[in-house]
């Protein structure tokens, strides 16, 4: 299939456009709908800022756009940042055909973005081209199943444009009771501010990530050398003596893994770096938010010597799962025979509830309950 990317120059989603052009094979990416002159199959309109009359769009046979509202409810302007306004933190985002009316088209897909309730601007941009890239790729590989939409239907609602007035907080409420506004505020574009007596005050917010503080790094966002960092350990014998696969994991293998862990909704791996060293990993699997449980494991980096780092690990996984996740049960299974983190686990009162055999081997089976 020929394949093209549109979108405006010099604005947040550029540097992304750039990532789904390499997923898809370095399809060519345009910032003006007048410069495509050749017939495409799919055009992925993103993040693009002007019309586009009706005789361009039938020089393709799909001009998908991808919008992050459950349309046809929150048509319109920046409906991400006004659902996080308003509390939500299960962001639909829709995959639709672009057409003359705003936000109209016919839906090809729809997906869930989940947040933690914690993400500033940034990293919400972040997370929102990340679905938006997701959802592409997984249009191209499935082109059979997704390539006939349906019609919207149901009641439709519009968000207006945000402009700078909207980033104005109350001084008569709380900073709890607007924080939802402060994490969508741009510091540089348009910040958040108050008034008082005639005057006006600009504030800034930003996470707190000073030298000390706890990393966490999902494992479709490492680097190239963060990779194949993690390969090692994963293959150093005193880590993988402890997993169920014991088996030597290529290069290909632990990509290919990685590839799969970024369409997986109940698999998370992340890289954790302390006083911006990297220690370990840990890893939440089976996440099931309706029955709101999950299993974790965990391990150090193999070729450091930290003091407490199994601690600190553990405690990452606990607040991950408690706090961001929202999880009340905690599972876990670890071979009898792996004493120091036995007593570990024991520490944090997980419970045992059961006993099986992996590889004649047996595996203790453990809970906690919030």
């Amino acid at each position: 299939m020929k394949i093209a990317i549109l979108t405006t120059k010099n604005q947040w989603f550029e540097s992304y456009a750039g990532a789904l052009s390499e997923k898809l094979g370095n399809i060519p990416i345009f910032n003006n709908h007048v410069d495509i002159n050749n017939i495409y199959d799919i055009i992925f309109i993103l993040s693009y800022h002007n019309i586009i009359p009706t005789k361009y769009l039938k020089n393709s046979k799909h001009n998908l756009v991808v919008h992050a509202s459950a349309l046809p409810k929150g048509k319109g302007w920046a409906p991400l940042f006004w659902q996080v306004i308003e509390g939500e933190n299960k962001i639909p985002f829709t995959m639709i055909e672009a057409s003359s009316k705003v936000d109209n088209g016919d839906i090809y897909m729809q997906e869930v973005l989940e947040l933690t309730n914690h993400e500033l601007n940034e990293e919400l941009r972040d997370k929102q081209a990340k679905m938006i890239i997701q959802m592409c790729v997984k249009f191209v590989n499935n082109y059979e199943k997704y390539k006939i939409p349906v019609k919207q239907n149901n009641d439709e609602s519009f968000y207006k444009k945000r402009d700078k007035k909207d980033s104005k907080l109350n001084i008569d409420k709380t900073v709890r009771d607007q924080f939802n506004l402060l994490r969508v505020v741009n510091n540089s574009d348009y910040p958040a501010y108050f008034e008082l007596d005639g005057h006006r005050y600009i504030l800034k917010i930003e996470l707190d990530n000073s030298e000390g503080g706890v990393e966490l790094i999902d494992f479709v966002d490492l680097t190239q050398k963060e990779v194949l960092m993690i390969l090692d350990w994963r293959n150093h014998e005193n880590i993988k003596k402890w997993m169920y696969s014991q088996d030597e994991i290529s290069v290909e293998a632990h990509l290919s893994f990685i590839a799969e862990l970024q369409f997986s909704k109940s698999r998370q791996y992340m890289a954790v770096k302390k006083d911006n060293k990297y220690v370990g990993v840990v890893d939440f699997t089976k996440i099931d938010g309706t029955n709101k449980e999950c299993y974790f494991g965990l391990y150090a980096n193999p070729f450091e010597k930290i003091a407490g780092i199994g601690r600190v690990l553990e405690e990452v996984c606990l607040k991950y799962i408690l706090d961001l996740l929202s999880l009340n049960k905690i599972k876990l299974e670890v071979f009898s025979d792996n004493v120091r983190a036995l007593n570990l686990y024991k520490k944090y009162n997980f419970k045992r509830v059961g006993v099986k055999n992996v590889h004649d081997k047996q595996v203790i089976c453990m809970e906690l309950t919030k």
